[in-house]
């Protein structure tokens, strides 16, 4: 889960840099996918954690 939430916070910290007033179209695109990117990484990092199976039901 701290992988998930590592990947939250880049994502945050993405956002935050690509709203800033300043960016240029090209570095606020790569932002924007980074976001999305890794987002989704720690939604996919979620799902596994939490369908994994349990060490007792082996």
């Amino acid at each position: 889960m701290r992988l998930a939430m590592a990947l939250v916070y880049t994502s945050l910290v993405c956002a935050v840099f690509a709203s800033a007033e300043d960016c240029p179209p090209v570095i606020w695109t790569v932002l924007v996918w980074a976001v999305v990117v890794t987002f989704v990484a720690a939604l996919i990092r979620v799902h596994a954690v939490v369908n994994s199976p349990n060490k007792e039901d082996s």
